[in-house]
């Protein structure tokens, strides 16, 4: 699913997909249009920036098919972040703190069947919690399994900046979120190094000093962005 763009992607994957569709607007349109073509009892998404270990897929489809015990619905996938540079260390020492969270990492492939009936992504929902929002409603169906196999989330080079920018875009969602299901359900979001603050040093205070200082940056690139949209409504 390409959403027009201008840098030869469109060409390689029509070299290596069996089907390219072009279409927009956003990641949640595009990841239902693409969803509206499988035929098969499995359904998975994968972002641009993303790479799978051999196993993701095999490992995804027999907990979904194979009879595993529960017969979840949904499979989590455990994500680490790499790229070059002192920040892409950064993001993957933040993600670290992640792995295996249920508030945190979202479900990445479905039993086609349940992702169609709670209505697939919420296309009204602006970019950045829409994975949590549609993993929260499946929840509601059945449970969901987690598998061993990692996907690896490559950053890049990203600059401080790049990353603050980042977290400002999703501004939008994460007010539609907190409005949607209550303030809280940002507030409970695992951060453990802000439960045990000894953790940043775990690896060396370097990457822990960066951490919070992203933070920091983030929190306040959120906070601009949220006062501007508030002038911009009133």
């Amino acid at each position: 699913m390409d959403n027009h763009s201008t840098d030869g992607t469109l060409a390689i994957a029509e070299v290596l997909a069996d089907r390219v569709i072009v279409c927009g607007p956003e990641r949640s349109a595009q990841r239902n249009a693409g969803a509206s073509l499988v035929v098969t009892p499995v359904v998975g998404f994968v972002d641009a920036d993303m790479v799978l270990s051999p196993e993701v897929t095999l490992q995804a489809v027999r907990a979904l098919c194979g009879g595993v015990v529960g017969h979840p619905v949904a499979v989590l996938v455990r994500e680490r972040s790499v790229g070059q540079g002192f920040w892409a260390e950064v993001r993957a020492f933040e993600r670290s703190f992640y792995s295996g969270s249920d508030t945190v990492e979202a479900a990445r492939f479905f039993q086609l069947r349940v992702f169609e009936s709670v209505g697939g992504f919420d296309e009204s929902m602006p970019p950045g919690p829409e994975d949590w929002d549609l993993t929260r409603r499946v929840r509601r169906v059945g449970t969901m399994a987690r598998i061993d196999a990692w996907i690896d989330h490559d950053e890049g080079a990203p600059t401080y900046v790049d990353l603050c920018r980042k977290k400002a875009y999703y501004a939008r969602g994460l007010r539609a979120y907190a409005g949607r299901y209550g303030i809280a359900s940002i507030a409970v979001l695992d951060r453990p190094y802000l439960r045990r603050p000894w953790l940043l040093g775990r690896r060396g205070w370097r990457l822990g000093f960066g951490l919070v200082i992203l933070k920091v940056g983030e929190t306040i690139a959120v906070v601009l962005e949220l006062l501007h949209l508030g002038r911009t409504i009133s």
